[in-house]
């Protein structure tokens, strides 16, 4: 099954919608909400995973499923045996 590198904008709070997926991820950084208003204290994070899947649709699925508010950033499929950068250990 191939390999995809996989990053995306999510606020990632359970009241809405973001759930525990079945992949392993990371926070790589936050940014002001988009359309939060003055009066939000809520950032959203810039997540990223290493993702076994079909393809990159199914990826963006399984994303979506977790994270119902995301905004993909990229979906890049990889060699086998990739794994992230000790930044991500």
């Amino acid at each position: 099954m191939p390999r995809y590198w996989a990053s995306w904008w999510s606020g990632n709070y359970q009241d809405e919608g973001c759930t525990r997926p079945p992949f392993k991820f990371w926070n790589s950084g936050q940014r002001e909400r988009a359309n939060g208003g003055p009066e939000s204290e809520r950032d959203e994070c810039s997540l990223c995973a290493v993702i076994d899947a079909e393809d990159d649709l199914a990826v963006q699925k399984m994303i979506a499923t977790h994270f119902p508010d995301h905004e993909m950033r990229f979906c890049e499929e990889k060699p086998d045996n990739f794994t992230p950068g000790d930044r991500f250990r």
